[in-house]
């Protein structure tokens, strides 16, 4: 289960955290962290976008729980 920093501090922007999960999924690669603060969206509100390492953040989803981040290349 993924720790949702942004409940903790919505303004954070710098974080560290562990990969758990890589999947390729809808075409492109797909991270789960132990821990993030990329809002999945939501009542109206977009996904975070911003970088993880070297790799662009293209959308964040919560899928059957879980946090996953979309990624612009291979993790």
């Amino acid at each position: 289960m993924t720790r949702l920093l942004y409940y903790d501090d919505s303004h954070l922007r710098q974080f560290t955290a562990t990969v758990v999960a890589v999947q390729d999924r809808d075409g492109g690669p797909r991270v789960a962290l132990d821990q993030t603060a990329f809002y999945p969206g939501g009542g109206g509100q977009p996904c975070d976008l911003g970088t993880i390492g070297d790799r662009t953040v293209l959308g964040v989803e919560e899928i059957e729980g879980e946090i996953w981040h979309r990624v612009d290349g291979a993790v």
